[in-house]
């Protein structure tokens, strides 16, 4: 498979001039080189469609032994700089790192892994495979490169058990020392089971901040499910949470 050809159609690029713009954002030069590495290590056959685009990253669609895989690319040039600066710097696990902009996110991406890898035994989110630089592999939550859909776009199934399931796994997190610190309808997938996404916010316990965006996870999950059932108070969820 030909490095370039192998990862990126640039047919398909030619008659899409939104793909173009994607492309110039996320592929360059040293995302190639670790998508090419990733491949030849085995970790990567091709790259096959676009799934999102966000603020700090893309998700591609991709192929593994034929299985499908997500591809979570942070975006060097373009990302939300200040953002993940303020993030990385107050998580103890990231101290004395370089404050390059090209460090910070590849910081930003081990975060991500080290999130998943540290709860997806206990909670349901994608499965990490590796990380590599700015790029992030990871189980694929959808069929045929259609991810499943967001609670915010189809709703709880169950609104009194999907809460429960919530805060329970919110507690579960809690107890394996992560904070999710950016939950809401938005991170959860919805298939049989409720996935939590978007690990990069994720901090442990030990960051000083981390109990400010446990409180904010919290309240925007009563904010989101008050839409559909009596909610109870804050401060009682929060005390279940710290057991």
């Amino acid at each position: 498979m030909k490095y370039r050809e192998g990862l990126i159609k640039e047919k398909r690029l030619e008659k899409d001039s939104e793909m173009f713009r994607i492309e110039s954002e996320v592929f360059d030069h040293s995302t190639m080189m670790t998508l090419y590495n990733l491949q030849n290590r085995g970790y990567l056959d091709s790259v096959e469609s676009i799934v999102s685009t966000g603020k700090e990253a893309n998700i591609f669609y991709g192929l593994r032994k034929r299985r499908g895989i997500a591809i979570k690319i942070f975006r060097i040039a373009t990302s939300s700089f200040r953002n993940i600066r303020d993030y990385i710097l107050s998580d103890p696990r990231f101290r004395g790192i370089t404050r390059s902009r090209r460090k910070l996110t590849y910081a930003w991406a081990k975060r991500e892994f080290k999130n998943l890898m540290r709860v997806y035994k206990k909670v349901k989110v994608p499965k990490p495979i590796t990380v590599e630089n700015n790029v992030l592999l990871m189980q694929f939550l959808g069929k045929k490169g259609v991810p499943y859909p967001r609670m915010k776009d189809v709703g709880p199934k169950d609104p009194e058990k999907d809460f429960e399931e919530i805060i329970k796994r919110i507690k579960t997190m809690y107890d394996l020392g992560i904070v999710h610190s950016d939950l809401s309808e938005y991170n959860i997938l919805v298939n049989k089971e409720m996935y939590f996404i978007d690990f990069s916010q994720g901090t442990v316990l030990e960051d000083p901040n981390a109990m400010d965006f446990l409180e904010r996870d919290i309240k925007n999950i009563l904010r989101y499910f008050s839409e559909y059932i009596k909610t109870p108070e804050f401060e009682e969820v929060y005390k279940e949470i710290l057991g």
